[in-house]
């Protein structure tokens, strides 16, 4: 049951139920005029506390793009931003991209250009990413939108053309057509009109293909205006008088048509025309609340009115426009700093969140330090423990070597008195006197060399030398003995434990060369690479 409960609140994470999927299909349609729907969207995400975090997602997206449409720009990025974070969480990467390119293009609007073009760099990032071909044209067109603001037009041209280039074999022909729009107006910044007049012309034929007549009334006014600024103003009016009649046709609300009659008939000199056509294009703003295209055209009828010596006119027409500049202008006050108290409250979470960051590597460096110096502790405790263990045994070894020679010397000293005995009993004085010579000599350099740690390897072979030739004397000469010793040896410099060979010997002449009557013989070789005492008899 646990784990059926853990699966199911796993998976309401990344679902989205039918009735929201029908909702927001629906939704895709939006414009401008519904707000019905977006009043609905609202309540949708105010209300419903079981959405899952994909569905609050999606709805949250949908209501950033309806803001954003509407020109609500600040409230459409904080909206944008809040969905952008839960299809991090739900690691969504295409819908990340498409949050991405609506969160540049609203820093654009509001004249963040460093943020947006932050934001269309990470969305061309995911895009290539994930190889969506869409996005990554979208990318690179709000990098357009954002090089065309900075009047950085051969950078602008470059971005688009790689846009046109994603685009092209594609089956979005809205997005071709805003393409090749996008591409006409750099050309018409660079004063290329024919490469601009070209453009309008692909797009107006895949308009006509499409058969939007609202997208081809917006071409047919673009290649107006072209035609003014290419001095070209008999084919200015032609393109302008149709874009308004075909607006006229299918009711479309259009106010681009008329402002731009207004700016030919103006640069004509045909005054009246010219009032005529901005009055129109005014209407239209006035009941869009289109305040910024309100004000230019107000400027331009301020202009005629003098021209004409209509004064009382031009006076209206200038408080009008002052007063609407006045409302502008703080309204774009109010805007900054709604913008900037956002950046504070952003910066200070990241001042928050990189203090933070730095407690948390100061307290892994300092848990590393501490298991680093716990480790050091362990191994130096070891080295220690392995060092007195070591000690201990050496100097056990060499207590057993000093116990050892204790318990040889009585030995070897018993028998050779008793030798010694046995000699003088038998009454040969000399004999007795050579033997207990030599062994008076082994006894001093016994005494001599036992109390040593080591001696050099010719002093170990004198004293081997006068032990042998005592046991010879001992045992009537019944053997006799030969050393030999690697030539490439220096025996003066080679130290060794006093005594190592004295046991060997004298074992090999108790067990060996004892019992022998006569011809008895005893070898002892020393090699260099190692101390080797072979005994034959």
């Amino acid at each position: 049951m646990s784990l059926l409960l853990l699966f199911l609140a796993c998976s309401k994470q990344d679902v989205i139920r039918p009735n929201i999927k029908n909702k927001l299909a629906s939704l895709d349609s939006i414009t401008q005029t519904q707000t019905e729907d977006f009043l609905e969207l609202d309540s949708l995400l105010q209300n419903s506390k079981d959405l899952t975090s994909l569905e609050r997602a999606m709805l949250l997206f949908k209501k950033g793009e309806f803001l954003y449409i509407n020109f609500k720009y600040q409230e459409a990025f904080n909206t944008h931003l809040k969905c952008y974070k839960l299809f991090v969480e739900l690691n969504d990467i295409y819908n990340q991209g498409r949050s991405l390119i609506t969160l540049s293009g609203a820093s654009l609007h509001m004249g963040d250009v460093e943020t947006s073009q932050i934001y269309a760099l990470k969305a061309l990032h995911l895009a290539k990413l994930i190889e969506d071909k869409r996005i990554e044209g979208k990318a690179y067109n709000q990098l357009f939108n954002l090089h065309y603001k900075l009047k950085d037009y051969s950078k602008a041209l470059s971005y688009i053309n790689v846009t046109d280039s994603l685009f092209s074999k594609g089956i979005d022909t809205a997005s071709i057509i805003s393409i090749k729009n996008n591409k006409a107006s750099v050309y018409l910044q660079l004063k290329e009109y024919n490469k601009a007049l070209n453009s309008y012309a692909e797009a107006m034929s895949l308009s006509q293909s499409k058969k939007s007549p609202k997208i081809l009334a917006s071409i047919l006014n673009n290649i107006g205006f072209t035609y003014i600024e290419a001095n070209k103003y008999e084919n200015a009016e032609k393109f302008l008088r149709g874009a308004a009649t075909l607006n006229n046709n299918i009711k479309a609300v259009n106010a681009a048509p008329y402002k731009g009659l207004g700016n030919l008939f103006l640069l004509r000199s045909k005054n009246d025309s010219a009032r005529v056509n901005y009055y129109k294009a005014l209407d239209i703003y006035v009941a869009n609340k289109n305040v910024k295209e309100e004000i230019e055209v107000r400027d331009k009828l301020v202009a005629i009115s003098i021209l004409t010596g209509d004064y009382a006119k031009a006076l209206d027409n200038q408080i009008i426009r002052d007063s609407l500049q006045l409302n502008v202008s703080a309204l774009e006050k109010d805007r900054l700093l709604n913008f900037a108290n956002v950046n504070y409250e952003v910066k200070q979470k990241e001042t928050e969140i990189n203090h933070q960051k730095e407690i948390n590597t100061r307290n892994q460096w300092l848990l590393i330090s501490t298991i680093l110096l716990f480790i050091f502790l362990a191994i130096a405790t070891a080295f220690y423990v392995y060092n007195t263990k070591l000690r201990a045994a050496n100097k056990a070894s060499k207590l057993e070597q000093s116990l050892l020679r204790v318990q040889m010397n009585p030995h070897f000293i018993f028998n050779t008195l008793a030798a010694i005995q046995n000699i003088t009993l038998e009454g040969n004085a000399i004999k007795s006197s050579n033997y207990i010579a030599k062994f008076s000599k082994l006894i001093r350099q016994n005494f001599d060399y036992v109390r040593k740690e080591s001696i050099s390897l010719d002093k170990e072979i004198a004293m081997i030398s006068n032990y042998i030739e005592t046991q010879q004397l001992r045992f009537n000469n019944v053997f006799s003995y030969t050393i030999e010793i690697d030539q490439l040896m220096d025996v003066s410099k080679i130290q060794v434990p006093p005594m190592l060979l004295q046991p060997f010997l004298e074992n090999a002449i108790e067990y060996g060369l004892k019992e022998k009557k006569e011809d008895g013989k005893l070898l002892l070789q020393i090699e260099k690479k190692e101390m080797s005492c072979y005994l034959l008899f």
